[in-house]
Formats: C-alpha cells, structure tokens, sequence
C-alpha cells in the first residue's frame, strides 16, 4: 500500500499557533511550534515568568487596543496568547507539543489511520480520524467541497458553554397575585423541541412584570456545558376595582358631590375578601388619598405588607332631575355671601385690559 505523504515543510496551522509534522521510517513525530508562537507574539523567550507573561501582555495591550488606535486583529492576537499563557493548565498543554493519547496518528507518514488526539492548541484538543486528507490535493479538494482544509476528519471540541436563558410569561388573576398561586405549565426547549412540564409557584404578592428565576432549566448547553436558566415572568390581569402599585393596593371610590362636601362612612371592599367602614372627611377633594395601613399585598423582598389607598373620585351628575337642579341653585344662592372660589382669578380678569370677550362658541 502506498502511503501518501504531506510536502515537505507541511505546516498545520489554527488562529496563531501551529504544528510543523515531519515523518520518518521509525514513525517518530517531530513537532515544533511555528513561526509565530503565542511567546514570540508576546516577545517572550518560553522560560518567561508568570510575571513577565502579565507585564508583557499589558504593555502590548495598551499598544495595539483597537481603542487607542491599535489593530484589532493584533490585538486579538495578544489576547489570544495571553489567555493561554495566563493560564497554568492551557501552557502546560501548548509547551507539550505532539502530546497524543490512543491510536496511531498517521498510519506512517501522512496517511489516514484510527483515532488520535492531539493535545496542545488553547481552544481545546484535536482529534484526528480516518476521514482526515492528506497531500496537498486532498486538502484543496476539501476546501472546494465545503469540508474546510482539513476535511471532516478534523473536529475541535468546543469548550463547555451555558444554555441559553429562556423567559416565558405567566399570566394570573389579581387575586392569585394576591395570594399566591402554584401553577402547572408546560415549556417548549427551542433546539431540540422537547417539551417539560413544570409547577410555578406564584409567591404571595408577586407583582406585574416580577421575575420567578429557574436554576438549569433552560436552553441546553454545549460541549458538554449545563442548562441555562428559565425566568417566568408574572404578568397580573386587571381587576374591576383594584389596581397595584407595588406592594400598595390602589381602591378608587366615587363618591357624591354632598357626601364629599358633608363627609360621610362608607363600607368598601378589601384585596384579601374583606370589607372595611372607611370615613370620608367633609370637604374631601378629587383624588384624595385616604391610606389604611397594612392592608395591602405581601411585600416580596422585606416583612410585611403594603397599604390600601382609598382614593376619592367625586362623581358630578350629567342628567340633574328638577328636585336635584333647584337644590343646588339653592345651594349657590346660599353660598353669594362667601369668598369666591375664584376671587384671584376673579381679580386678575378685572385688571387685565378691557376688550371684547370671545365666548367658546365663537
């Protein structure tokens, strides 16, 4: 069988390190790093100190960053030999050049064989299988076929990575808000369709938009990486009467023109089923606030609860009967003698230069 062999002086190279595979009869593998090594970008000899690494990779990061001026990929360059050289583990794996397990690499000089893993390049280990090209003809004729230069026979483990976040929204009932509530949902994972259910447990006075936060139960990861999170997000209907205003209940309450004028007790409703007397002072205006103290909902992130706020809406008749109609004629006439309500606008009018006075209708 003849074995194929790569051209001489054959360099496998990725991002900015590379491999040089020179063969012999005996199978011995030579391999050295390349021109361009993640020490020679850094300026470094390979005995470099830890601390020389770091002092390096500063001054030549102020240098060439993008921000100052610098060239991105020089930049990107750097970042890259530091992050290997940084790290203890990934410069052990660089400095042991041709460090393989299992398999026999080449079957000889450049043909396919079994599996083999090469250690060493920062993005992980390579593995080599029998689909791998080799020659210079095999390798263009995988670049014209989609395989890139090294065919399908080359694979680069990705590093391990979360899944992505996943958010869906949960709809509930002012009361269950209120309460609490634990709802029975089922979720669908986007890449691989699979549908889990789950209980959700709404606490008692969730709030419209809060967050519910689901450790590892989201999108898949990759590489071996761990489930992202799932966040639900509460999202409360509105209520005939009731509205929220974080842990504050809002109680809107028409009241008459005489009953905001006299004052009066009215018996109202409560968020948790109740019901309460609430005194309405004489001469209460629109949009009073008339605060109960801890009747609203729960608080969520400290103890206790919120207050209810009564808030006054004084109802004016549009359609008066007769009876209604002469009372408050009555009522003005009475009232002649008192200040005017409007006495400074009243006074303003009076000084301002004298013209004809368009009416709204005009």
């Amino acid at each position: 069988m003849t074995q194929k062999k790569f051209p001489p002086g054959f360099v496998w190279g990725v991002a900015t390190s590379a491999y040089q595979i020179e063969g012999a009869a005996n199978e011995e593998r030579s391999w050295a790093m390349a021109k361009d090594s993640f020490y020679d970008i850094l300026g470094l000899a390979r005995s470099a100190s830890a601390e020389e690494i770091k002092k390096a990779f500063r001054k030549l990061a102020r240098k060439h960053h993008p921000d100052t001026g610098g060239d991105e990929e020089t930049f990107k360059k750097i970042n890259e030999a530091y992050e290997v050289l940084s790290d203890p583990e990934k410069k052990k794996n660089y400095d042991q050049l041709g460090r393989y397990t299992g398999g026999i690499p080449f079957g000889g000089y450049g043909g396919t064989s079994r599996d083999a893993t090469y250690r060493g390049y920062p993005g992980g280990d390579f593995i080599y299988n029998e689909s791998t090209p080799s020659g210079w003809s095999e390798i263009f004729d995988s670049i014209r076929n989609g395989e890139g230069a090294f065919g399908s026979g080359w694979e680069i483990p990705t590093r391990p990575q979360k899944g992505q976040e996943l958010q869906v929204t949960l709809e509930v009932d002012f009361e269950e808000a209120f309460h609490g509530v634990t709802k029975k949902v089922t979720i669908r994972i986007p890449s691989t369709g699979e549908k889990q259910t789950m209980n959700i447990k709404v606490p008692a006075g969730a709030i419209d938009g809060g967050k519910l936060r689901y450790r590892n139960k989201g999108e898949f990861g990759t590489g071996k990486g761990e489930r992202g999170d799932l966040v639900v997000v509460t999202k409360i209907k509105p209520h005939q009467y009731f509205e929220r205003d974080g842990a504050d209940v809002i109680l809107n309450l028409p009241v008459s023109i005489a009953e905001a004028s006299l004052g009066t007790q009215i018996v109202v409703p409560t968020p948790d089923g109740g019901r309460l007397k609430i005194k309405v002072p004489a001469g209460s205006h629109e949009g009073k606030i008339l605060r109960v103290k801890n009747k609203g909902a729960k608080k969520i992130k400290e103890e206790g609860y919120g207050d209810l706020r009564v808030r006054i809406s004084v109802v004016i008749p549009k359609d008066l009967n007769e009876e209604q109609r002469l009372a408050l004629e009555a009522f003005e006439e009475a009232g002649k003698n008192q200040k005017s309500i409007r006495a400074e606008m009243e006074k303003h009018v009076t000084n301002s230069p004298s013209g004809d006075t368009p009416s709204m209708d005009e």
